[in-house]
């Protein structure tokens, strides 16, 4: 299972563990990819792929026991080797932040920390 921590590192709850989405066409992520903890990008061209967040409230409606300070990791994983232009920007969506890079490079990974700070708030913070 996926653990989601508060502050103290006391796990709020447990997500069931299932295959990591993956992407060849850009994508608005929902709350249960998010939840998986892994998206594997792999675009058949040399181009950009871009990866929107879902929007905070749909974070709080699929994990309904975070509370302010809880949080949970994302990573984004780059496997597009069709070229250099092959970079997967990250969007955000509504009541999200992100705080450092928001593009994963080729043959990249990015690991997001994300730590709710309010209702439909999150903070996401590159690791």
């Amino acid at each position: 299972a996926y653990e989601i921590m508060d502050v103290t590192g006391v796990q709020t709850c447990a997500l069931p563990i299932s295959i990591p989405t993956s992407l060849t066409a850009d994508t608005t992520l929902t709350a249960a990819q998010v939840a998986v903890g892994l998206v594997v990008c792999a675009k058949a061209s040399d181009a950009t792929l871009t990866v929107t967040l879902p929007t905070a409230a749909l974070l709080d409606a699929a994990i309904p026991s975070a509370k302010v300070g809880s949080a949970f990791e994302l990573t984004i994983c780059n496997n597009n080797n069709t070229g250099a232009s092959s970079t997967v920007p990250v969007t955000t969506g509504t009541g999200i932040t992100i705080f450092g890079s928001v593009t994963v490079p080729r043959f990249g990974a990015s690991t997001y920390r994300f730590v709710k700070t309010g209702d439909a708030a999150y903070s996401a913070f590159l690791k």
